[in-house]
């Protein structure tokens, strides 16, 4: 029997991927969104995730959930209130009803803004928040907006019902910059100049993952992920900077701990720990060499 899972924020930029990699694998699938996405080839429910009660109709019978669904944007029209607010308790409402209805896996939308500050690109003089280079999964949280703190929150919140439940497998994705076909084809037209124009963040490591390479991660940890708490930085190890590591590391870096002679560091990230327990590595790389 196929195993039953539930994405919440289905119908989104990540979501609807993610569904449609979970749906080609012969998964169960059911997309819940507070939007309706007349292409996605799963069975769609549309609530609201702040309604604690009505959760539970969602994750009945359902063995893993995997849940994308929070406000995005931080500097979008939502006040940081609201939004730390509302994700906070989208997420609780999730992860509590998961678990009493038994759900063995959860699997969180985390951010890289979770740890990386509010550094800009436009001020490489500023000291890096980063404790080492190159970057993985187990950065200490220093979140540098609302959004971001709402992240570190749910990360939190996952750490509590994996203690609580020895046999829950949770895992926080703290994911880079998403690029989906539409980023992929408007990339290509525009070149990588006019990607750089909207600056960033350098203690992100210059990072990105496509939305199918994220959905491909999804799969490996629902088939493969043992049970505890797990925290990744899921990211191609090549970046989408022009300049090569040790001149990032030079400009961007200077004083950061290497864990790696920065002769030999060929990447800012480290994706061992992903690869190592799931066997996942992306397979959309080097999408900005030709641009």
């Amino acid at each position: 029997m196929a195993m039953r899972v539930v994405v919440t924020g289905g119908a989104g930029h990540l979501g609807s991927a993610v569904c449609e990699v979970l749906a080609e694998a012969g998964l169960d699938v059911l997309s819940v969104d507070r939007v309706y996405e007349r292409d996605l080839p799963v069975r769609q429910e549309v609530a609201n995730l702040l309604d604690g009660p009505g959760v539970y109709r969602l994750l009945r019978d359902r063995e893993a959930v995997v849940h994308l669904a929070n406000i995005p944007n931080p500097f979008g029209p939502t006040p940081p209130q609201q939004l730390y607010s509302d994700n906070v308790t989208m997420d609780m409402n999730v992860f509590q009803a998961a678990v009493e209805l038994g759900a063995r896996k959860l699997i969180f939308s985390s951010s890289v803004q979770a740890f990386s500050g509010s550094r800009s690109m436009d001020e490489p003089e500023v000291p890096s928040c980063l404790p080492y280079l190159p970057i993985d999964g187990d950065v200490p949280a220093r979140p540098g907006n609302a959004y971001a703190l709402s992240k570190a929150a749910g990360e939190q919140q996952l750490r509590y019902f994996a203690a609580l439940d020895p046999g829950l497998a949770c895992a926080a994705l703290r994911f880079p910059v998403l690029l989906s076909e539409w980023n992929m084809r408007w990339l290509r037209r525009a070149g990588r100049q006019r990607w750089h124009r909207y600056g960033g963040n350098p203690d992100e490591g210059f990072s990105y993952l496509t939305v199918k390479d994220a959905g491909r991660l999804v799969l490996a940890i629902l088939g493969k992920l043992p049970a505890g708490y797990h925290q990744f930085f899921p990211a191609t190890t090549d970046s989408h900077a022009e300049m090569s590591v040790p001149e990032l590391i030079e400009k961007y870096y200077r004083g950061v701990p290497l864990r790696v002679p920065v002769e030999k560091m060929t990447s800012l990230i480290d994706i061992s720990a992903v690869t190592q327990q799931l066997g996942w590595v992306p397979q959309d790389t080097g999408i900005f060499r030709s641009t």
